[in-house]
């Protein structure tokens, strides 16, 4: 290497040493913002506001002490064991700042927040219903038209109560079906607030379950045979079944009879059955016997 180069060089190096040396033992003002952090917050309780976020003042010391201050990464805690609901002032102790007597470091101005405010909030639990999003037409036609559902249909929420009572609804990604024909999951899109959580983040697609619901057809005439009479001469029945079956069920299609002995006389009590289209189910009927109140002579 030439020789004039390296005294260069070796120059350079002196004045940097000497530049830091002189920086280093030299007494300066510097600021510094501590990060504010909290502990022992309530469990029933969460803070969904602290202003400032920050601890500001600037100290006086020694170059050397305050580069020694910073790479220390002091934080300001704050407990909160006995905070309460709502907003809460809590001053800013600068006399017991960690570190300050350690690098023999002096606050020479301080912030004029004298507080700091913190707002909690009641954590709470909501359920709310899922609203499937699709990519396109073509997409929500494929889900309706081979019966697809969402399982879940409902999350539970939970976070402050004032954030979540905000929310009406959970949003999905939007369903492609060229994607979720392969992949029957389907994701939540995430809370905006990081304080928001819900139970489930990602749901089942599946084939739509019918819908059972119950009806119920009132005087029914029960078929008898030529001649005999009997007490009461109808039937109210109570049914279940798929809702495009019971919805469309009307007396015409349900037939009632009475189940004559070989050998039978006047009060005689008798059963009553009923027959029904297939796949609708009986769940009761009134009566289920009656009386003969005459036979042919």
């Amino acid at each position: 290497m030439n020789k004039r180069i390296l005294i260069l060089i070796l120059a350079l190096l002196l004045s940097i040493f000497i530049w830091f040396e002189i920086n280093l033992t030299k007494v300066q003002k510097v600021d510094i913002q501590l990060p504010i952090t909290i502990s022992n917050a309530p469990s029933a309780l969460v803070p969904i506001t602290i202003e400032p976020e920050t601890v500001d003042f600037t100290v006086e010391g020694r170059g050397q002490d305050i580069m020694g201050y910073n790479l220390k990464k002091y934080v300001y805690q704050i407990d909160l064991k006995n905070v309460h609901y709502g907003r809460n002032y809590l001053p800013i102790d600068y006399d017991n700042l960690d570190g300050m007597e350690e690098f023999n470091l002096s606050i020479v101005y301080k912030s004029p927040f004298k507080d700091v405010l913190i707002v909690m909030d009641n954590m709470n639990t909501m359920i709310l219903p899922v609203v499937l999003a699709f990519a396109n037409e073509e997409s929500r036609q494929y889900f309706e038209e081979n019966e697809l559902d969402i399982k879940p249909e409902e999350i539970q929420v939970t976070g402050p109560q004032s954030i979540i009572t905000q929310i009406d609804e959970i949003i999905t990604i939007p369903y492609n079906k060229d994607i979720h024909v392969d992949d029957p999951h389907v994701s939540v899109i995430q809370p905006q607030d990081p304080m928001v959580s819900y139970d489930t983040y990602t749901l089942d697609i599946t084939k739509m379950e019918p819908k059972i619901i119950q009806k119920t057809i009132s005087l029914i005439p029960i078929d008898t045979s030529d001649g005999i009479e009997i007490f009461p001469s109808s039937v109210s029945i109570k049914v279940s079944g798929e809702q495009e079956f019971v919805s469309v069920l009307e007396e015409k299609d349900i037939f009632a009879k009475v189940e004559i002995p070989d050998s039978f006389k006047v009060d005689d009590i008798i059963p009553v059955t009923v027959e029904l289209p297939a796949g609708i189910d009986l769940l009761g009927q009134t009566p289920t016997k009656v009386r003969i109140k005459s036979v042919p002579e």
